[in-house]
């Protein structure tokens, strides 16, 4: 059974509207380090619109206002995935247009090509992406861990509720370190 590091929206135009994001790249960029030692497949998903945004309906409030700011087009430096956790030859790099990275991309497809049965969600914005594909894979039944430190949110006390009363009823949530040692301990045996 194959295990996929899934790193949500960690790019330039996310990270650059929030603060005090240096332990979390720090965190992350460690983590990314560890599962490619151990062989872990990674998948980065990021947000981007065509110009134009022809993927914009006007009952969808946030596409709208991004668009008003003129904000995460393709080719843009905000869309690229940051530079602290660049993807390697062989990474892939999915872009989605909704919230969730599941919705209307070929992520389920990749998945089943590489025999992943286990999701580890590591990502941005908890209480968005996160959460979305978090629910999502749920019910297409794949096993989902949380990297509860390796996610946040503008809101702390929201990143917190879904943690330990959403996520953790379903999910494992887990630290990076914890995730990290069970790794360590799988590859002694």
């Amino acid at each position: 059974m194959a295990t996929v590091l899934l790193i949500l929206d960690v790019q330039n135009g996310i990270i650059d509207r929030l603060d005090n994001t240096e332990p979390y790249l720090e965190r992350l960029a460690s983590t990314v380090a560890f599962a490619r030692k151990a062989n872990v497949k990674i998948i980065y998903v990021v947000t981007a619109f065509r110009p134009g945004y022809p993927e914009k309906n006007v009952n969808n409030i946030s596409i709208s206002s991004v668009a008003a700011r003129c904000e995460y087009i393709e080719g843009q430096p905000s869309v690229q995935v940051h530079p602290t956790i660049s993807p390697v030859a062989g990474e892939v790099i999915l872009t989605k247009r909704r919230i969730s990275a599941f919705f209307a991309t070929e992520l389920d497809m990749l998945l089943r090509c590489a025999d992943a049965k286990s999701l580890v969600v590591a990502g941005l914005i908890t209480s968005g992406a996160v959460l979305s594909t978090v629910r999502q894979a749920m019910d297409m039944d794949y096993r989902v861990t949380v990297l509860e430190d390796c996610c946040m949110d503008r809101d702390e006390e929201l990143h917190r509720v879904l943690m330990e009363k959403v996520f953790a009823h379903r999910t494992d949530v887990v630290s990076a370190n914890e995730w990290v040692e069970k790794l360590s301990i799988q590859d002694r045996r």
